[in-house]
Formats: structure tokens, C-alpha cells, sequence
């Protein structure tokens, strides 16, 4: 449900990273457009739009506040009635019980779905407010608070997993593709939510797209890029969902069904 409210305040100080892209290596790209000092540019072999330079990364990190966190709370009744039919939407794919892990976890709201609908469920942010909700408000147990590949989850231990706009946020794409497939089960399904810069509905200035956000969103993905880079890791798009709105829903797998 997203890594947080991202405040960066760019600097004389502030250390830029430029980057190859995550999805084909590729190293030149078209500068698009600037917002708040930060330039946005797409790859000129893929076409994957991300910010390049970005400020690096341990000049954002520290930056995620309880400020997200507080304002989803808000909305608690209306987001767990929502993660439920997200989390019925899997289940009728065929992922009907066992582990689930919602990478993002924000509040936990998603969590409490799965663990109310017959799942085992765990969650991990970076948010450490909202994660002390999920346990203190919530009652869940296994939420926890820091980077994914810092828990040190078994390997095959989920059957499914959910990034619901995260991957977007990720500072090294290719190492978080990469834990997901190691603690993803055989027959699991890796469920993919994240802004479409390639949708209709996105504005010709793509400056005037509300979610690009300087810092927060590094990259933007479309049908094409995002199960590129998947591929680079074995796994497999088993579906992709229909939405009238800019945003993807993917899933990824092993193999299809």
C-alpha cells in the first residue's frame, strides 16, 4: 500500500545516483521533463520512464514519516473492505489458503484481510508507525518493520505475495525481483499493483500525471516493462487484469496456469 510520504529537499548537498536501467542495462536515455529539481527520463531501448539522476537513496530513506500512515488509517474501514475483495480476487485465481506476505504493508490493512479470509499472513514496511498500528490496533503478529531482504524469510515460504504500489518505490529493483522469486513457493503468485504510464488515461504531459512524484515514484512502468523484468528472473506474467484507471494489476509466477 505504499513505503510512506517521501519529503526530500533537494540540496547543494544532496548526493545524485545515476543509474543504468533495471529492466534491459541500457545506458542512454531521453531526458522528459523536470519536477522539483528532479529529472525524469526514458530509456531509449526499453522505453521504462524513471528518474535518472535520482537523489541517492540514503538521502530518501530517511525521509519516510508516519505522515502516509496516518492519513490511510483514516479511511481503516473502507481500506480493509477493499483489501478484501483484492484478496478474494486471488482466490478466485486459485491461490485459496497458505502463506501470504504483503510487501508495503503501510497499516496492515491488507494483512488482517488475509488473515481474515484463511490465510496465514505476514507484512513488512519501512514505516515503522504503521506497522506498530498493525500490531497494537490490529492484534497482527507477523508484520514487521524494515527492507524486505533484511527479514531473511525460508526459501519457497509463500504462496502468495503482494506489492501493492511499492515496486515503484524500490531503490534496486533487480535485488527485490530477486527475493521475491527465492521465498515464493513453486505454484505461487506474486500479485503486482503499481502505477501504468502507458494507460490511456495518463495525461500527454506526463509531468501533469498525478502519480509522478519526485523521490517517491523512481520508475513507471507499462504492460511491456514490467514483465520484462520479471523475465529477468524466471518468472513469468500468468495474468493481467483490466482497469480503466492508469494502474497495472499483474500477476507472476513460475508458470502460468
Amino acid at each position: 500500500m505504499g513505503l510512506g510520504n517521501v519529503k526530500t529537499q533537494i540540496t547543494t548537498e544532496t548526493k545524485w545516483d545515476t543509474l543504468d536501467c533495471p529492466v534491459c542495462d541500457g545506458s542512454q536515455f531521453t531526458k522528459l521533463f523536470e519536477k522539483q529539481g528532479e529529472p525524469f527520463a526514458r530509456c531509449d531501448h526499453c522505453g521504462l520512464v524513471m528518474i535518472n539522476p535520482r537523489p541517492s537513496y540514503d538521502n530518501v530513506i530517511e525521509t519516510y514519516d508516519e505522515d502516509y500512515s496516518t492519513f490511510y488509517i483514516k479511511k481503516a474501514d473502507k481500506k480493509i473492505q477493499r483489501a478484501k475483495r483484492w484478496v478474494r480476487s486471488v482466490q478466485k485465481y486459485g491461490v485459496k489458503s497458505g502463506r501470504w506476505l504483503d510487501v508495503g504493508c503501510s497499516a496492515g490493512f491488507i494483512v488482517k484481510a488475509v488473515e481474515e479470509l484463511g490465510f496465514e499472513a505476514y507484512g513488512v514496511d519501512v514505516e515503522k508507525y504503521g506497522v506498530e498500528f498493525a500490531k497494537s490496533n490490529l492484534g497482527l503478529k507477523n508484520v514487521v518493520h524494515g527492507m524486505l531482504e533484511e527479514q531473511k524469510y525460508p526459501d519457497g515460504y509463500f504462496d502468495v505475495i503482494s506489492a501493492y504500489d511499492v515496486i515503484e518505490h524500490v531503490p534496486d529493483l533487480n535485488s527485490f525481483i530477486a527475493e521475491l522469486k527465492r521465498i515464493l513457493s513453486p505454484n505461487g503468485v506474486i500479485d503486482i499493483r503499481t502505477p501504468d504510464a502507458g494507460h490511456w488515461a495518463v495525461p500527454r504531459k506526463m509531468e501533469n500525471w498525478n502519480a509522478i512524484i519526485p523521490s517517491e515514484h523512481l520508475y513507471y512502468f507499462d504492460k511491456r516493462t514490467l514483465p520484462l523484468i520479471f523475465a529477468r528472473h524466471d518468472l513469468k506474467l500468468v495474468k493481467h487484469m483490466f482497469n480503466f484507471k492508469p494502474t497495472l494489476k499483474m500477476y507472476f509466477g513460475f508458470s502460468g496456469k
